[in-house]
């Protein structure tokens, strides 16, 4: 078969031993085109596992919360007054609002000063459920998690932060099963964890003491009052949705005007989580854009230099043809060279970014929050494979009009050729 003749494959590496210098000048413009894709697609992947390592495991949630006093007055009552939220609004929340997979109450003490025989130091406390220690993600570095024995029973117990851990005890095996007070009151350790997500706001987790969200209120007299609560969603439900729901039943609930806004707050974490998708998927367009726009240009060049090079061998192609070559195998022999030269230097480009990329990971890899903003730059295999074929398919079009230019050379005209 002509892919594989051997004389065709002489010739085309003799024609490009014969032209150096601008092989490698067409060459590099195709390398540069791949290497710039590799490396911006590579940049955009490590910005992006660094946007979402920020979420950490907690995606699809609403936080709501008691805000400012009313502002409006409603239904004959006064503004300036403060809604509070309790355990009655859960209970409405979940017969009343369809969508709602689990509602975590959180209620909290502000700063405490915890103490451990000689050792102590000021923490935020917070009483939570299960619930939120599993919807979050949290990394659980010694013992185990907050159960409901734990919340049905009132019990005790604490789950601390590592940095919590570190000041009051040492290491994390050595917090488990001993007891530390607050306002002289003694807890026991169960469990020592870290967040799973790498925001600044998540990082305060590490000093955070987690106690049974009912022995919170139970131990330091809140009643029945909850501070905030943190609701997930079902799978497929729209949370941007789901939160006017949320917002629409308790001002109806607590009687708040309709356009006071600010009364319930609240935090759509999906819907700064799409946001995020949505920029780096425009990230991505626009570095296959820039990236194609360079391969491009690169193959371009590979089109010019096999129309110098059928321009040169006019006569070198006429004898060719007077001996018997056919049109195809003269424009399979043209469309072989500039494949060899996008091929090369498009591996060539392929292998140099994902170096730089494999350098960036190894720099950035060992880092939690990543530097500068990257954590983990990689390229799929998918997008290492589309780019080659691009490159490919530009060259072989790109080549296609000089074969054809080679192809329609007539015998006689080319052996008068000077």
């Amino acid at each position: 078969m002509h892919l594989i003749d051997s004389d065709v494959w002489r010739e085309i590496f003799e024609s490009l031993r014969r032209h150096k210098l601008r092989t490698a000048l067409t060459a590099f413009g195709v390398f540069w085109g791949i290497f710039m894709l590799v490396c911006l697609m590579g940049a955009g992947r490590g910005l992006l596992n660094s946007a979402e390592a920020g979420f950490g495991g907690l995606r699809n949630a609403v936080y709501v919360w008691g805000g400012r006093p009313t502002s409006i007055p409603y239904e004959g009552l006064s503004k300036g007054r403060y809604v509070r939220l309790n355990d009655t609004d859960i209970d409405a929340l979940l017969l009343r609002v369809p969508g709602i997979e689990a509602i975590g109450p959180g209620n909290g003490m502000g700063t405490q000063y915890a103490v451990y025989r000689d050792k102590g130091d000021s923490f935020d406390v917070t009483g939570i459920l299960p619930v939120e220690l599993y919807a979050k993600g949290y990394v659980l570095h010694a013992g185990r998690f907050l159960n409901e024995l734990d919340v049905s029973e009132h019990r005790k117990t604490a789950v601390i932060g590592s940095k919590v851990s570190e000041t009051l005890f040492g290491t994390s095996q050595e917090s488990i099963g001993k007891s530390f007070s607050i306002l002289g009151i003694q807890f026991l350790v169960v469990g020592v964890i870290s967040p799973s997500a790498t925001s600044n706001w998540a990082q305060q987790d590490l000093s955070k003491i987690f106690l049974p969200h009912t022995t919170l209120r139970k131990t330091f007299n809140q009643r029945d009052t909850v501070h905030r609560m943190l609701i997930t969603a079902k799978e497929g439900v729209d949370t941007s949705i789901l939160e006017n729901k949320i917002g629409s039943f308790l001002r109806a609930r607590h009687r708040v005007h309709p356009d006071d806004r600010g009364v319930i707050g609240s935090y759509n974490v999906q819907k700064d989580y799409n946001q995020v998708q949505q920029m780096f998927a425009a990230i991505s367009i626009f570095s296959w854009v820039v990236a194609i726009g360079t391969i491009i240009a690169g193959v371009v060049g590979v089109g010019n230099i096999m129309l110098i090079s059928v321009k040169e061998r006019t006569k070198e192609i006429g004898i060719r043809k007077a001996i018997g070559a056919t049109p195809f195998s003269i424009v399979t022999a043209i469309i072989q060279e500039s494949m060899v030269i996008t091929f090369f230097a498009g591996y060539l480009g392929l292998v140099a970014g994902v170096g730089v990329v494999e350098l960036m990971a190894k720099i950035t890899g060992d880092a939690k929050s990543g530097i500068g903003g990257f954590l983990n730059p990689e390229v799929s295999f998918s997008t290492a494979l589309s780019a080659m074929l691009v490159l490919l398919i530009a060259g072989a079009f790109a080549s296609y009009l000089p074969a054809r230019k080679a192809a329609a050379v007539d015998p006689v005209l080319a052996l008068q050729d000077e």
